[in-house]
C-alpha cells in the first residue's frame, strides 16, 4: 500500500471510528486498543507526509511593478485612508441605527477627491483597496482608477482581484461618440473597459443613443456586465429610461433586479415610484390621538411577489427584523413627495418634527434619509439634517453620521461648507 493511500485509510478510519472502521494493520503499532494506535499512526505520517514534500520547480519572477507618475499622497491623507480601509463598526443593540459610525461610508467621497487631485496610492494600502472594491461594486470604478498602474500589476498576482483586470482598458483611445460606425465597432468588439467607457461617453452625449446600444446586446450580456453598463445609466437618467429599466426588473440577476428599482425610484413619476408610493403610504398615516398629533406606523406582514420584483429584498441582514427591513426598503423608494399630502399639507420639516408611534422614529427616519439622498432632494435632507448648532442626538432627524454627511452631499455647495 503506498503511503498515499495509507493515509487516506487513516483518514476514513478516523471519520468513520476504529469500530466501524479498523485502521490497516501495516500503519498502526500492535499490542495498542485501536483508538491509541490510530493517533499515534496518525502523528508519524503527518510527520512523514511533510518531511516528504518536494520541492516546487521556481516560478518566473514577476516583473517589477510599474513606475506611478502621480504625487504623492500627503500624509494626513493617508493616514485617513487607512482609518477608513480597517474601520468595522459594529452594528448598535437590535440592528437600529445607533450614533457609532461607519466611515467605510465614506471611502467614495474620499477616492473622488483623491482622484480629482490625482493623487497615487501609497503601496502598503493597495490590498486593502482591493479587497474593498471587491467587496462593493459602487467602489470599483474609483478605487481602481486611484489603485492606477500598480494596483492592476498586484492584481495579476491573485486570482481573487480578477475584477480588476477585466477593468483594464490598456492604452485604447474611445473613438469619437459622433462617429455611429466606429461606436458601433467598439461595442461589438473592444474589451469589457473600453465598452464601459465607451458607454459613459456616448451616454453623456445622447442619452437616448446610449440606452439602444446596450438595449440591443443586453441580453447576451454576462450578469456582472450588464449590472456595471446598468449603473451607467445613472448619468442624465431622465423618464425616457423607464421602460427598459422595468424590463430589468425581470432580470435574472438579483442585483440587476435590486439595481433597476433603485434607478426607477429615482424618477419620481416612473409607475414603481408609484407602486412604492402606494405600499408605502398604506404603512405611514397621521395618527391623532387625545390631544396629540403624531405619526402612525404599520410595517409590512409579508413581503410577497410583486414587492420583490420591485426590488424589496425578502431576508434582512443579521441583527435586522422582517418588518422594520422590508419598511425601510418601501419609504426609501416612495418620492418624497408623497408625504406632504398624506400628511395634511405639511412641509418635510414639520412632517419630520412628527412624534412617531411605538419606537419607529429611527427606522422612518432612516429610510427618508435614504430617499433624500437617492432624490437629490435638498428640502428633505435640510429637515432631516436639523439646524446645524443643534446637537444631532436631540435634532429633529438622524443621528448616524454616515447618513448626514450623504445628506449634506444634497446640498448647493456653498450651504454645504457653510453647515461644515
Amino acid at each position: 500500500m503506498t503511503s498515499t493511500s495509507l493515509w487516506e485509510e487513516l483518514v476514513t478510519s478516523a471519520l468513520l471510528g476504529t469500530d466501524r472502521r479498523t485502521p490497516p494493520p501495516e500503519a498502526v503499532t500492535p499490542g495498542k486498543d485501536a483508538p491509541t494506535a490510530l493517533l499515534d499512526a496518525a502523528a508519524l505520517h503527518t510527520v512523514r507526509r511533510r518531511a516528504g514534500l518536494l520541492p516546487a520547480p521556481a516560478a518566473a519572477r514577476p516583473e517589477p511593478a510599474p513606475h506611478d507618475a502621480r504625487p504623492q499622497l500627503p500624509a494626513p491623507a493617508r493616514r485617513r485612508l487607512a482609518q477608513l480601509l480597517t474601520d468595522r463598526s459594529a452594528p448598535s443593540a437590535g440592528g437600529r441605527r445607533g450614533t457609532a459610525p461607519d466611515l467605510t461610508e465614506l471611502l467614495p467621497q474620499w477616492l473622488a477627491a483623491a482622484n480629482a487631485h490625482e493623487y497615487q496610492a501609497p503601496p502598503s494600502v493597495l490590498p486593502a483597496l482591493l479587497d474593498a472594491a471587491r467587496a462593493r461594486t459602487d467602489l470599483r470604478p474609483q478605487a481602481l482608477t486611484f489603485a492606477g498602474p500598480r494596483g492592476l500589476w498586484l492584481a495579476r498576482l491573485n486570482p481573487e482581484w480578477k475584477f480588476a483586470l477585466r477593468g483594464a482598458s490598456g492604452s485604447a483611445t474611445l473613438p469619437d461618440v459622433g462617429d455611429p460606425e466606429a461606436v458601433q465597432r467598439l461595442w461589438d468588439e473592444g474589451l469589457f473597459a473600453e465598452r464601459v467607457a465607451l458607454l459613459a461617453a456616448v451616454r453623456e452625449r445622447d442619452a437616448g443613443t446610449a440606452l439602444a446600444l446596450l438595449a440591443a446586446t443586453w441580453s447576451t450580456e454576462r450578469a456582472e456586465d450588464r449590472l456595471m453598463f446598468l449603473d451607467s445609466l445613472r448619468t442624465g437618467l431622465t423618464d425616457a429610461d423607464e421602460p427598459f429599466l422595468e424590463q430589468a426588473l425581470s432580470d435574472r440577476s438579483r442585483n440587476v433586479r435590486a439595481t433597476a428599482a433603485e434607478l426607477l425610484s429615482a424618477l419620481p413619476h416612473s409607475a414603481l415610484a408609484g407602486r412604492m408610493a402606494a405600499r408605502a403610504a398604506s404603512c405611514v398615516s397621521l395618527d391623532r390621538g387625545e390631544g396629540t398629533t403624531g405619526i402612525g406606523v404599520e410595517a409590512p406582514h409579508e413581503c410577497d411577489a410583486d414587492m420583490q420584483r420591485d426590488g424589496v429584498m425578502p431576508s434582512p441582514p443579521s441583527g435586522r427584523g422582517e418588518r422594520s427591513w422590508w419598511l425601510g426598503q418601501l419609504v426609501e423608494a416612495a418620492p418624497l413627495s408623497t408625504w406632504p399630502g398624506r400628511f395634511g399639507g405639511r412641509t418635510a420639516g414639520e412632517i419630520v418634527a412628527l412624534p412617531v408611534a411605538d419606537g419607529w422614529g429611527d427606522e422612518l427616519h432612516a429610510a427618508w434619509c435614504r430617499a433624500a439622498v437617492r432624490q437629490r432632494d435638498a428640502e428633505w435632507s435640510r429637515a432631516l439634517l436639523g439646524a446645524p448648532g443643534t446637537p444631532p442626538e436631540t435634532g429633529p432627524g438622524t443621528t448616524s453620521l454616515a447618513e448626514r454627511a450623504k445628506l449634506l452631499a444634497t446640498l448647493p455647495e456653498g450651504e454645504r461648507a457653510g453647515w461644515v
